[in-house]
């Protein structure tokens, strides 16, 4: 994990702000070069195993790369993460970023060009805008604008961008994956290729540990992780009386692991939250709801392991947010709002892991989010995730490690992070003792608001606005549930340019 920024300009101080903002994402070191009128500087987290400080910085002649994420290319794994990005851009010019395979947030300096390149998910964040003397300032997440800039904005998952040839859409060629041919062959294509996706992000020694909930994806990806590093940790956050700790113990007792577990209560909710919107940079409901569970993770896991395994992913490519696709009325719109919760994610789920774990100096890899379980994960009919009349989501990801778990583990309901963990009803009972429904009735009706849900939501958007106070900011936050309406109507659609 690192985190990135820099500009186009004579006056690079604007970098030294960018970079001062984001200094949680690299407490291992700081570094700044520039090539022609391109700034750039890395903030860096040494994660351990075989990755020694400078891993996402690399500079070959006149060209320069500084990156936040990991490059799995099995060709390239000689080379260090940017050391390989910097090959691929050596070889295949501004068409790099399709053939990078791992999750990447990147900006290549060449001569006086300046290129910028987000993964297709966007696991890894990235920001631009412009400073007051209108010079291109860009950084890995929004915060480091306040005060530099009005008009952030998110970089678009899945493109490179350069002065001149604007932004460009790009497809990955990094990974080949079969078609889906029947539902056997796809639940033996999903384990295969999701173990593999494990082996990569602990193949560098890295990782010492895993976040484990205690729901379906985190006990999979424990299970994998175990049978490579049976001395592998777990790490587990919860309230007394919630209903994941039960599992998550059944998990690792079942699979003979040490387990790590942190106990929370009203008291240190309320006193984290302000920090949790903060470094989240969000007031969605549910967002929040797990950003309390996500941050008081990080800073449990902290000092005892930098890099662990999560489950997040799951639920976007295997349909298992049951509450959300149950009230489809046909299959069309039960398509639908499957797919939406895989396009937001990279504003909604995805920004709150990186912000919350970043912000306590941990550094996670997400396996269900490897560019081939995706992709392959794509092809398969919604049928195959989504089985019989109660219709049980993941039900080929359930199938497919049967034999790895306890049948009560398989085959358990969803719960949201926030929900298995204890916070969610904590957090609405705060919110209902300081916001009203008239408060919320009378907010929503000005011009130019964003259109909240609930008092929870107007509860952390005036926290929010304490340090996000431009406009610019609320449009940025992502709404995840597709249920509800946009927080705004006449959403103003980024110009990229």
């Amino acid at each position: 994990m690192s985190g990135i920024a820099g500009m186009i300009g004579n006056d690079g101080s604007p970098v030294d702000r960018l970079l001062e903002a984001i200094r949680h994402r690299g407490l291992g070191g700081v570094w700044k070069g520039e090539q022609g009128s391109v700034r750039l500087g890395i903030r860096e987290l040494h994660a351990g195993g075989e990755n020694p400080p400078g891993t996402h910085r690399a500079m070959r002649g006149e060209t320069v790369v500084v990156m936040d994420g990991r490059v799995y290319n099995k060709d390239l794994r000689h080379l260090s993460d940017a050391e390989a990005v910097l090959d691929l851009y050596e070889r295949f010019g501004r068409n790099f970023a399709g053939h990078i395979d791992g999750d990447f947030a990147c900006a290549v300096a060449h001569d006086d060009t300046l290129i910028l390149a987000r993964d297709e998910a966007g696991i890894k964040p990235l920001y631009y805008g412009h400073d007051k003397a209108g010079n291109l300032c860009f950084a890995s997440e929004a915060k480091a604008f306040a005060g530099i800039s009005v008009d952030v904005r998110e970089f678009p998952p899945g493109h490179v961008y350069s002065r001149e040839g604007g932004f460009r859409r790009f497809f990955s060629k990094a990974v080949d994956t079969p078609e889906c041919e029947s539902y056997d062959q796809a639940k033996r294509v999903v384990r295969a290729l999701l173990e593999k996706a494990v082996e990569k992000r602990m193949s560098d020694g890295a990782v010492t540990g895993v976040l484990l909930s205690g729901g379906l994806d985190s006990s999979i990806i424990t299970a994998i992780a175990a049978r490579i590093d049976p001395d592998i940790e777990c790490y587990t956050v919860s309230m007394e009386g919630a209903a994941d700790l039960p599992l998550a113990r059944d998990v690792t007792e079942f699979l003979g692991l040490k387990h790590h577990v942190y106990m929370f209560d009203e008291q240190e909710i309320a006193g984290v939250l302000r920090e949790a919107i903060y470094h989240q940079e969000m007031f969605e409901e549910s967002c929040i709801h797990g950003a309390i569970a996500n941050f008081l993770a990080g800073r449990f896991i902290r000092g005892k392991a930098t890099c662990v395994l999560s489950g997040e992913g799951a639920d976007e490519y295997f349909a298992g947010y049951d509450g959300q696709y149950r009230v489809a009325e046909n299959p069309e719109e039960r398509s639908a709002i499957v797919n939406s919760l895989v396009n937001v994610a990279h504003n909604t789920a995805l920004q709150r892991l990186d912000r919350l774990n970043a912000a306590n100096g941990v550094e996670s890899r997400m396996p269900f989010l490897d560019a081939a379980v995706m992709d392959f994960a794509l092809k398969i009919p919604l049928e195959y995730k989504i089985h019989g009349a109660d219709e049980v989501g993941k039900w080929i990801l359930r199938d497919a490690f049967e034999d790895s778990l306890p049948e009560h583990l398989i085959y358990q309901t969803k719960r949201f992070f926030s929900q298995g963990s204890g916070v969610s009803s904590v957090m609405r009972r705060m919110a209902e003792q300081n916001v009203s429904e008239a408060e919320l009735e009378a907010f929503n009706r000005r011009p130019g608001n964003p259109l909240l849900s609930s008092v929870e939501e107007l509860y952390y958007y005036r926290i929010f606005k304490e340090t996000y106070s431009h406009p610019c900011f609320d449009r940025l936050v992502g709404r995840w549930d597709p249920l509800r309406p946009a927080f705004f109507t006449s959403w103003e659609k980024p110009v990229y340019e």
